[in-house]
């Protein structure tokens, strides 16, 4: 059982039966896989598996779980979405034949993309009203990427402390794919421009955003629109304007991924018409935008 989705129910949100049958499975399944060593000569080899233990235990805090509860308008359950996306961003990088180094960044940024919001009295503010009009969600959405950021350097910070060491082109890969991950890689006619990794060459760092968006609008599509609607108070355009964001900067590829997986899926609970009160209109703001 998901104890912190338990302990955010009918505080947080209020989620109907099989809404929450359905998210309650996710996270232990999840924080049950494996996360390989770091195999670079510089790094420590414990250094992900201990960035990720720091950010799961704050999730875990007093400060998160009340923040949540009492601010219910944002990133509810940003603890689960941190699972998803570190092993959605490893999934798709293996199928691009990602692997190594390379496979361990992109789990990190993806767990610690959103982390301003673990920090809740760090957290970037401003997200319900910034909703219901694009282009400010746009400049929300920059600042929150910036200071996620900064909340990844502490973690990495309190890493170091407890004896995992790394040297500073780690810390500045990582930032850069977070900083980078509500837009994707920089582009230059329509291809990515060559961001080379500091610790791994030639790699491009901006190959690697593109993998950390793309995990994200996905683990969001999966998961986080379900408390969504309830965070934007079940205003169509709010949340519109929120799936717009998330789809719009996707991949051709992880659009058709998200058709297959979750928008005309069996498996997914919005992959079916429903007369429920919630699954309904979101099922139908998804049709209209990437159906």
């Amino acid at each position: 059982m998901d104890e912190i989705l338990k302990a955010l129910q009918n505080k947080a949100f209020h989620l109907s039966d099989a809404t929450f049958s359905f998210l309650a499975g996710k996270y232990e399944e999840l924080i049950g896989f494996t996360i390989p060593e770091v195999r670079v000569d510089a790094i420590h080899p414990d250094t992900v598996r201990e960035i990720i233990r720091l950010h799961r235990a704050q999730f875990l805090s007093a400060e998160y779980l009340q923040s949540r509860i009492s601010n219910p308008t944002t990133g509810t359950i940003d603890y689960l979405h941190a699972e998803i996306t570190a092993a959605t961003a490893v999934r798709l990088g293996m199928k691009l034949r990602i692997s190594g180094y390379a496979i361990e960044l992109v789990r990190t940024a993806g767990h610690l993309h959103d982390s301003d919001r673990s920090f809740p009295h760090k957290m970037t503010m401003g997200e319900v009203e910034a909703r219901h009009d694009p282009e400010t969600y746009r400049e929300h959405k920059k600042e929150h990427a910036r200071n996620s950021s900064l909340r990844a350097q502490e973690l990495l910070d309190q890493a170091s402390r407890n004896g995992c060491y790394f040297p500073v082109g780690f810390a500045n890969d990582l930032r850069y794919l977070i900083l980078r991950h509500e837009l994707g890689g920089e582009k230059q006619d329509g291809m990515n421009q060559l961001k080379q990794s500091e610790i791994e060459q030639p790699l491009n760092l901006n190959d690697l955003a593109d993998v950390v968006t793309d995990a994200d609008s996905l683990a969001y599509f999966d998961a986080n629109i379900l408390t969504n609607w309830e965070e934007c108070n079940r205003d169509k355009t709010a949340l519109a304007n929120k799936v717009h964001f998330m789809y719009d900067r996707m991949t051709l590829k992880a659009q058709d991924e998200l058709r297959d997986s979750i928008v005309f899926s069996e498996d997914h609970i919005l992959g079916s018409p429903s007369d429920d009160d919630d699954i309904g209109p979101i099922r139908e703001i998804l049709l209209g935008i990437c159906g």
